[in-house]
């Protein structure tokens, strides 16, 4: 039972959530099922421990006196329950938004052609929308189904020589331009990640028709038409300034899961160059970093991804912040997933550990993490492991770890495309050892190939170490 998705669902609610849910399912209108109010009321109290202790067969026993078990009688029951939980899922959801109980009120009122009523609800729902703190693309999506309500009332049994049609495409434009800004910039974001290849359609003449009508004037529009521009016009930083004034300026218009979304564009846009060894905006990116977490919109659900907490960890070592580093992973390690917090965070100390070349405290932490069953904590432990190899001259013990490291890469299959940036890694790490360095030219043709080469991972790494020589 515990595995089941009745279960799984619920563990997802909080007190309050349960409580309502309570009165839901006791309530004939939603439930005429007796047994599936009492199966609920046995697995309530269950909810509140990690270890779910109700199995279907004590449930039934409860349930079904004296009636030998029946595993399909227990699990029908278990269904409506489940169906029962879903109605209050999408009720709950109706009721939080008040505007779409009231546009549903207004076309059922414009249906039965109670224009009192009709002209009533349109009016609370204006000051409903004239009164909201959130002015995002399904705020002016419900303002366009608001004027389309109000274009149909006028055109019932009547021919209007004046109407609502320009407010109603005036409307529908702002939502759908943001709607449609928004999608691509995902499209584009995942693109630079994963190299999908994707059909950005007509966006180019969105972009026109936003820039001819003004569009970006409006915040819901105007923060993606410039995550659009960053994303795709990468070397021009006005438009990266102008994205965060619309951060700084109208950020408070938007959720805080939107606000997410949109904060992770924005340092999906800088992640790039600093992969391309623009240092000099690691300082931007490190504050779009704190701004997010401190903030609360890189937190989802009380948990901070290690990602997230990984990327910020590395764009401040960069910038050799050791103290703000040591703090932050001490800070948020209890916020990490469960799952991965322990080696996550073992792995950040030790590049720490590193960045300030305490090698041994690093490889003693890297133990921890080098036989770790996530392919991706593996390999980057490899990799921090070669860079202190090399550093310490070991030769030995780097000429070891390369070869297992060649090994391990060829034998994960699910790298797929990844496969080529570690490969590249190696490569280059075994041209870095054979080099003559007092050859200047070929110093610099290595160099040169080192700046050519993508993907390249730890690319200012391995330039470094030439200048060193």
């Amino acid at each position: 039972m515990d595995n089941s998705k009745l279960i799984i669902t619920l563990k997802t609610m909080n007190d309050e959530e349960l409580r309502l849910f309570k009165r839901f399912v006791n309530s004939k209108h939603f439930n005429q099922h007796k047994h599936v109010a009492q199966l609920f009321e046995l697995i309530r109290p269950q909810l509140r421990y990690k270890n779910f202790g109700l199995s279907k067969l004590e449930a039934f026993n409860q349930l079904f006196v004296q009636i030998p078990y029946n595993d399909k009688k227990i699990r029908d029951v278990m269904s409506y329950l489940y169906k029962v939980l879903e109605k209050f899922l999408a009720y709950r959801d109706l009721h939080d938004k008040e505007i779409s109980e009231l546009i549903s009120l207004s076309r059922s009122y414009r249906q039965r052609h109670l224009w009192k009523q009709f002209d009533s609800t349109i009016k609370r729902s204006k000051n409903v929308l004239k009164n909201s703190a959130v002015k995002d693309m399904n705020f002016h999506y419900s303002h366009y189904q608001l004027e389309q309500e109000q274009f149909y009332a006028l055109t019932d049994n009547k021919r209007p020589t004046r109407t609502n049609l320009q407010q109603v495409i005036d409307s529908l434009d702002i939502s759908y331009f943001a709607n449609r800004l928004r999608q691509t910039c995902f499209m584009l974001s995942h693109s630079n990640v994963y190299k999908a290849e994707y059909d950005l359609g007509m966006i180019n003449d969105i972009i026109k028709e936003v820039k001819r009508k003004q569009l970006f004037r409006t915040p819901a529009v105007g923060i993606y038409y410039y995550v659009f521009l960053a994303l795709t016009e990468t070397d021009n930083q006005q438009h990266f300034k102008q994205l965060k004034k619309e951060l700084i300026t109208n950020g408070h218009l938007f959720g805080k899961e939107e606000m997410r979304d949109i904060y992770l564009l924005v340092i999906n846009s800088r992640v790039r160059h600093l992969k391309q060894d623009r240092r000099d905006l690691m300082q931007e990116t490190l504050e779009l970093y704190k701004t997010g977490i401190e903030k609360g919109y890189l937190i989802s659900g009380g948990e901070i991804s290690r990602f997230t907490y990984e990327n910020t960890i590395t764009v401040a070592l960069g910038l050799e912040q050791y103290d703000w580093t040591r703090q932050f992973i001490e800070q948020y390690e209890s916020l990490l997933d469960p799952v991965y917090r322990k080696e996550t965070y073992h792995k950040n100390l030790a590049k720490l550990n590193y960045s300030e070349k305490k090698y041994g405290q690093a490889l003693q932490l890297l133990q921890t993490t080098a036989l770790s069953d996530d392919v991706y904590i593996s390999l980057d432990t490899k990799i921090i492991m070669a860079k202190i190899y090399y550093e310490l001259d070991d030769v030995d013990a780097l000429d070891s770890l390369t070869g297992s490291f060649q090994v391990f890469i060829r034998r994960k299959k699910a790298l797929g495309y990844q496969r080529l940036h570690y490969q590249n890694f190696i490569n280059c790490l075994k041209k870095l050892t054979t080099l003559n360095q007092y050859n200047k030219e070929a110093k610099q043709a290595l160099s040169d190939e080192f700046k050519a080469l993508n993907p390249l991972p730890e690319k200012y790494w391995f330039l470094q170490q030439l200048k060193v020589m």
